[in-house]
This record gives structure tokens, C-alpha cells and sequence, in this order.
């Protein structure tokens, strides 16, 4: 005689074990694409700018994390006072409206995702920021193909 309770029946742990792999697995791709979102371009914090003064053109060195196009403000604060844009794509006043979102949403230095409205397009676009290891202050990549220095 066989057991009738002894057939196919799983326990309750198998189910759990599966709930927690299929979560480790999410968490994971999560943690992969935020990484890549924020992944930072290369430079060595001096980038020469050109500009324009009366259609003669100048270059001067400026001072600013790696990957750094122009400073946007600087609020005087003791933390992390600057902002700047990275891209041509980024707007001063978009840099400044992550920072602003940046403060609202986290402590100084840690990673979070902020979103933010451009005073350009009107638009809200999300950005991530993250420690950037190349300068002490952080790194916000996000929205079309926006990059945010906070330094």
C-alpha cells in the first residue's frame, strides 16, 4: 500500500525559495541598470572650453569634476554647493533644477533617483545619482541623454 499524502505534494519552503531567487534576480538587473544609467564619462577634471567674445574665439581651462562642461551655480553652501551640466544636451538651468530635486530628495551624498522638470522643455525627466568616485561630489545621468555634476 502506497501513502495518499506522499504523492506530488511540494512544501511550502519550495515556494518561498523561488519567491526570494525571482527576487534576488530583480534586485540584481535593478541594481545593473541603475549602474549603467549613472556610469560616468571618462576625463581628467580639466576641461578646455571654448568660447566667444566679440567672434574671436578663446580657450580657457576650467576647473570641475571629469566629464564636467560648465559650471551652473553656486549656492555658497558648505555641501556639495556647485552644480554643473556634463553634456551638450544639458541645460544650466535643468543642472540647477537637479540639484534643487537632488536636496529634496536625499542627504548629501548618498544615491538616489530625483526627478526633475526642465525649465527648457517643461518636461519631467527621472535621473539617477550616485557617488562619483572621480571627484567626491555626484554624478545624476538620466532623461535625453542629460548628465548633472553636484560638487
Amino acid at each position: 500500500m502506497s501513502d495518499p499524502g506522499a504523492g506530488g505534494r511540494r512544501g511550502p519552503g519550495v515556494g518561498l525559495v523561488l519567491a526570494a531567487a525571482g527576487s534576488a534576480i530583480l534586485v540584481v538587473g535593478l541594481a545593473v541598470v541603475i549602474l549603467l544609467m549613472v556610469r560616468g564619462p571618462a576625463g581628467d577634471g580639466a576641461e578646455t572650453v571654448a568660447t566667444s567674445t566679440s567672434g574671436t574665439a578663446t580657450t580657457s581651462v576650467v576647473d570641475g569634476p571629469p566629464g564636467f562642461i560648465e559650471e551652473c551655480s553656486d549656492s555658497g553652501e558648505a555641501v556639495l554647493p556647485r552644480s554643473g551640466r556634463g553634456t551638450e544636451a544639458t541645460s544650466c538651468a535643468f543642472a540647477v533644477a537637479v540639484r534643487d530635486a537632488y536636496f529634496r530628495t536625499a542627504r548629501p551624498g548618498d544615491p538616489a533617483m530625483v526627478e526633475a522638470v526642465s525649465p527648457t522643455t517643461g518636461q519631467s525627466y527621472e535621473m539617477g545619482c550616485i557617488d562619483n568616485h572621480n571627484s567626491g561630489g555626484i554624478i545624476c545621468r538620466g532623461g535625453d541623454n542629460a548628465v548633472v555634476y553636484l560638487y
